[in-house]
């Protein structure tokens, strides 16, 4: 069945995103992934929004308390996109608190316009920590929202020199599991799409060869296409209309595909798109659909 195209089909695209998923968003937990990290040096900026709870009740109200001296330590580190890590650094928060992270401050030099991840990671026992996450850019006056996913104790690796090295993504999306991953890119409305899939190891064979992945796009009259994508990072970006084989005539619809096996066999992986179009002006974010039976 055709669907409707314009402003009936954004319509279509926001309900897309506010689908059931069994991904977890907005939790206290141990740490957060920021998946996706970028500023230019200039007016783009990645900010982060961190709160700090040092002890809730069963109903879930706060309970204020000033354990330790009414100080924790969270730990941060950026990693490329391949998952080497980069630089990293130590936040302070207090009970009730609220702590600002700019990644144009906090990262240094020679990292403008360099793509990666950070990983925060609470330090202090008994403390949690939730975060929220946005792509500043001055210029077009906008803010992306960033999916950030909470990270609990076992998603972290035990290697002391690198504490926020991420070996699991417990709420994240399991391996093998099937998603549908919307796109638009209509030339009428201007409109572009970026594919973001963070992965606990990149899909690559032993020689670190990227194993090719098909999917199946689907285009807004249900007509199905195989093509192949490849995921040899951690933190992968795929451009629907680079993807070769593509049909020139596939500019509304969504690409299905699994997520794939990493060696540990481990819940691996997050996958959300980016639409931007000249008809409203600013970029959204759409989660992933998980096909979950």
């Amino acid at each position: 069945m055709k669907k409707a195209v314009g402003l009936l089909g954004i319509l279509s695209i926001l309900l897309f995103a506010v689908q059931a998923q069994a991904v977890t968003l907005g939790e206290y937990a141990d740490g957060a992934l920021v998946p996706s990290v970028y500023h230019d040096g200039a007016l783009v900026d990645t900010v982060v929004g961190i709160t700090c709870q040092f002890q809730c009740s069963a109903n879930g109200t706060h309970v204020p308390s000033t354990p330790l001296g009414g100080k924790a330590k969270i730990h941060w580190t950026f990693y490329d996109v391949d998952s080497h890590h980069v630089t990293d650094g130590n936040l302070i928060c207090t009970d009730d608190d609220l702590v600002g992270f700019s990644w144009k401050a906090e990262s240094g030099r020679n990292l403008d316009k360099v793509e990666g991840y950070l990983v925060f990671h609470m330090m202090t026992q008994g403390v949690m920590m939730s975060a929220n996450a946005f792509l500043v850019d001055q210029q077009a006056k906008d803010a992306i929202f960033i999916p950030v996913i909470p990270l609990t104790s076992r998603d972290f690796g035990t290697n002391p020199s690198d504490p926020d090295q991420l070996i699991n993504l417990e709420n994240g999306i399991s391996s093998g599991t099937p998603i549908d991953v919307r796109y638009w890119m209509d030339p009428t409305y201007n409109a572009a799409t970026t594919i973001v899939v963070w992965l606990v190891d990149p899909y690559v064979d032993s020689k670190n060869k990227a194993i090719p992945l098909n999917v199946i796009a689907w285009n807004d009259e249900e007509r199905p296409k195989s093509v192949t994508i490849e995921l040899p990072h951690e933190l992968n970006k795929i451009i629907p209309c680079e993807i070769q084989g593509m049909p020139l005539d596939y500019v509304d619809g969504f690409i299905s595909m699994t997520i794939p096996a990493t060696p540990t066999d481990t819940v691996a992986g997050f996958a959300y798109s980016y639409i931007s179009s000249s008809l409203f002006g600013a970029q959204q974010t759409l989660l992933a659909a998980e096909c979950n039976g």
